[in-house]
């Protein structure tokens, strides 16, 4: 797995080796970062179930000033510090260690960009984009990520965030969702 472009491009990051954590694949990267290459530039962005942390590193590679790093594995967690630790970027990223729950409950940050990768048999997206709405840690111009199984229906309008552009990428589909007007 590598950094697909910007400043660390090409660069191998270490995958975490459980297998109840699937690394996105480069070609479903490249087309989520092309798709938010205009948002990236300074933005606090939130990776949770970061797994090795490869969303969030692309998005620091290619301009975002800040990434939080969330995963309930201690694995995923060490796996992250690695590769961010390999990459110099300690003082752009913060990794917790929580499950998805307690850490948006907790949180009392807000974010430009939300990628939510979770493991696909979990089906939690919906739940997690109402608790998104509900502690408002999505700023108003923010874009929130979704990937999901094929198999898998996300509503199209949850709470007043509302998805905008759909993607179907080999077995992952990806929703791109927004504040709606």
């Amino acid at each position: 797995m590598r950094v697909i472009a910007g400043t660390f491009r090409s660069r191998v990051l270490s995958e975490v080796s459980l297998e109840t954590t699937r690394e996105t694949k480069d070609r479903v990267k490249e087309s989520i970062f092309n798709s938010i290459s205009p948002y990236l530039h300074g933005s606090k962005v939130l990776d949770l179930f970061g797994g090795s942390g490869s969303l969030g590193i692309e998005a620091i590679s290619r301009g975002s000033e800040f990434c939080e790093f969330v995963d309930v594995n201690n694995i995923a967690c060490k796996t992250m510090k690695e590769n961010i630790k390999n990459l110099k970027i300690e003082d752009k990223t913060t990794v917790i260690q929580s499950n998805y729950e307690d850490y948006l409950k907790s949180c009392t940050k807000k974010f430009d960009i939300i990628l939510l990768d979770p493991p696909y048999q979990l089906e939690v997206l919906d739940d997690i984009i109402n608790l998104i709405q509900s502690y408002k840690l999505l700023d108003d111009n923010g874009i929130i990520v979704c990937l999901y199984g094929k198999n898998y229906s996300l509503k199209e309008d949850i709470n007043g965030i509302i998805e905008y552009k759909q993607k179907n990428i080999g077995i992952t589909k990806v929703s791109f969702m927004k504040w709606g007007i």
